[in-house]
């Protein structure tokens, strides 16, 4: 190349590297103001986290009250021994490590093992164990100069004062499970948190749950924890006051654990409002099992759990308990009066079937009062008849049945209404119809339904939703909720129709197959039912009491499955719920005794055969 032509060359290729120079100088240095101003903060953070570690603590979780302002649900405080993950934790560390922590919490070391790989895996903060005994909480505490990365805090703990009390109602809390883990981080709740897991506790989770503190902990290179840098306060979640009443409550779970199965449901209502004043369902459970610092006693207790809650998700006939449903839609509807008379030999023939009374010798001449005191099955079949399938199912909707009561509590079931139109295009017959003005067929309620029942018979009218929250006292400032009972329905019957109805049922528990209810100083009003089972049996009462010229506050309605006889096996739990919502004491000598119960009437459920006969509507 000639000397003229490499001068030219020689400028063109400085000014490509002063070109280079330029452009990557300028972009190293928009590099280094970013790092050393734009994201100085997020490294300083970085930084920060790399030698301090927060260590959780749970806050208190909102507290249950009942209407008179009993604690139900609380907290209290509690050790807790957690894992913080040093950096460089091996896996022979860890077993090391699960196995002497396994000999001192009395759990497996796999389980033990689960955890801390766990806490290794997400690199957070994990709980080993909750409620620790004073004891084992010292030992535990030699141990944090020996193994990095443990250490015991002290946080708020779910109580339940009355174990076994409104255990369906209330539910119960538990850990999370990987799908709910999913769901709930992206809220704050760390992979360790408890959360509601059934009842009252699940449904107000979001309302419960308060905002946890912690201490931020100084930690060397080595994950030993330094000292405290900071504690963080934590907020308390809010405080549900509830409806329930915790002595009407006590009777109802007590009266059915005392039973003769020790399975059943009771709910009490209050008339007026709708109001949830017990709501029991047996076998029942302890939610504070589920808190144990003893993982075997959690897991059988999971294992072991009554999840069912027969109040709302248990379906049977009614029995004898549906004949006022009947009675009210003969008598509004003008099919037969008080004073229409039938002749009880103790059995009735349709279409060339016989269909029998409970009492096989026959109650002889039955008009309205007695045929419903005394239960008597061939006075309903021929009621039933006069009124018709179709009436009996068009009050039975009114009243509520075969639909939910809409309680806002998962897993309710809506029953089974029967009649001509829940047939559909099937042939009804009268058979049929002396099926269900019995109660029995393919009639199903819940418990709850038949205390809506209850209490729309004892207001005269009003179908109330059933609701167990009064009130919810918010945290932070926010102005409480407060709840307003909602109209579900109203059965229009006339007046006569209603006093004609009390009327029997006082009868009923006066001088009928109700008298183990009969409550001094109150009037009481029910109905027994037994209805057909394929084994013993189950056993109903449903009632309503007042004092004297007011209003009846409470409405009940109780199951004893396989009870056999609603009268004494069922009649004296109610009398018990009754008697706890009038502040009265339930002492020994208040239940009648077994010998005096079986002198009673006893009913028993008739079991037609059903044949096609005329059909009839």
């Amino acid at each position: 190349m000639s000397p003229a032509h490499s001068g030219p060359l020689q400028d063109r290729i400085a000014f490509l590297w002063l070109a280079i120079y330029l452009v990557g100088g300028g972009g190293l240095g928009a590099r280094i103001v970013q790092l050393q101003v734009v994201q100085r903060a997020e490294y300083e953070l970085a930084a920060e986290s790399n030698r301090t570690r927060m260590i959780y603590q749970a806050a208190p979780r909102g507290r249950f009250y009942d209407r008179n302002g009993v604690v139900l649900a609380t907290n209290e405080p509690a050790f807790s021994l957690i894992y913080l993950p040093p950096k460089g934790q091996t896996a022979l560390g860890l077993t090391t490590l699960g196995e002497e922590l396994a000999k001192h919490l009395n759990a497996s070391r796999k389980s033990i093992l689960e955890r801390l790989q766990q806490a290794v895996r997400e690199e957070t903060a994990v709980r080993l164990a909750e409620n620790l005994p004073t004891r084992t909480m010292f030992r535990l505490s030699e141990l944090k100069t020996l193994y990095p990365g443990i250490d015991l805090i002290v946080e708020a703990r779910r109580r339940y004062p009355f174990g076994r009390f409104a255990s369906h109602l209330l539910g119960y809390m538990g850990r999370m499970d990987p799908r709910s883990w999913e769901q709930l981080k992206a809220k704050g709740y760390r992979i360790d948190s408890r959360i509601g897991k059934m009842g009252l506790e699940r449904l107000f989770e979001v309302e419960l749950r308060g905002k946890d503190g912690g201490i931020m902990m100084e930690v060397d290179a080595r994950g030993r924890i330094k000292g405290i840098v900071e504690r963080i306060p934590w907020q308390p979640g809010s405080n549900v006051h509830l409806t329930i009443d915790a002595a009407v409550q006590r009777a109802a779970d007590e009266g059915l654990r005392g039973s003769l199965t020790g399975r059943g449901a009771v709910v009490a209502l209050d008339p007026r409002t709708g109001d949830i004043l017990a709501m029991a369902s047996s076998p029942d459970f302890d939610p504070n099992d589920f808190l144990s610092s003893d993982p075997e006693l959690v897991k059988r207790s999971a294992e072991e759990l009554p999840e069912f809650n027969r109040a709302i998700a248990g379906t049977y006939p009614p029995g004898s308990a549906f004949k006022i449903i009947v009675g009210g839609a003969g008598l509004n509807e003008g099919r037969f009066s008080t004073s229409d008379s039938v002749y009880c030999p103790g059995h009735y023939e349709i279409g060339g079937r016989v269909f029998l009374c409970w009492e096989t010798k026959g109650h002889k001449t039955m008009s309205w009062f007695p045929g419903l005191t005394n239960s008597c099955d061939v006075y309903f079949y021929r009621m039933g008849l006069r009124t018709g399938g179709a009436l009996i199912e068009k009050y039975a909707s009114l009243f509520g049945l075969g639909a939910k009561t809409n309680v806002a509590l998962r897993g309710e079931k809506k029953g089974n209404l029967f009649g001509p139109r829940a047939k559909g295009s099937r042939a009804w017959y009268d058979g049929d119809t002396a099926n269900l003005a019995i109660g029995q067929g393919e009639l199903l309620v819940t418990p709850i339904q038949l205390a809506v029942v209850a209490a729309a018979v004892a207001n005269r009218g009003t179908v109330w939703r059933p609701h167990f929250t009064s009130r919810i006292e918010y945290a932070g400032g926010r102005p409480e909720y407060k709840q307003t009972p909602e109209r579900a329905g109203t059965v229009p019957m006339k007046d006569a129709t209603w006093s004609s109805l009390h009327e029997a049922m006082r009868l009923v528990v006066s001088s009928g197959t109700g008298r183990p209810a009969q409550i001094p100083g109150l009037e009481v009003y029910g109905k027994t039912g037994t209805a057909q089972n394929p084994g013993k049996d189950h056993a109903w009462f449903v009632s309503f009491a007042a004092r004297p010229g007011e209003v009846p506050p409470v409405a009940v309605a109780v199951l004893v499955e396989n009870g056999e006889h609603g009268s004494s096996a069922a009649g004296p739990i109610a009398r018990s719920v009754m008697m706890a919502a009038f502040g009265m004491a339930v002492a020994r000598e208040d239940v009648p005794p077994r010998a005096t119960m079986k002198e009673l009437p006893q009913e028993l459920p008739a079991k037609p055969a059903v044949l096609p006969a005329t059909r009839r509507l």
